[in-house]
């Protein structure tokens, strides 16, 4: 992974990483990939307020509207 940018927030358990497009979208895949899921299913389980586990939940904190996968 290349950061492109670093830093850390007003908390101290709290540090921000900005990644490349192309990295940020290969790491959704690899996410999705490990979860069994596609991007539209996991759009589904959000639609439904219904996640398979809370390792989907979170992924759709993370991914959820910001990448067509």
């Amino acid at each position: 992974m290349t950061v492109i940018e670093q830093w850390s927030t007003d908390h101290d358990d709290e540090t921000v990483i900005v990644v490349s497009q192309e990295e940020f979208l290969a790491a959704a895949r690899r996410a999705l990939g490990e979860l069994g899921l596609t991007y539209e299913q996991l759009e589904e389980q959000a639609r439904r307020c219904d996640f398979s586990s809370a390792q989907a939940d979170a992924l759709w904190v993370s991914i959820g509207g910001t990448v067509d996968l």
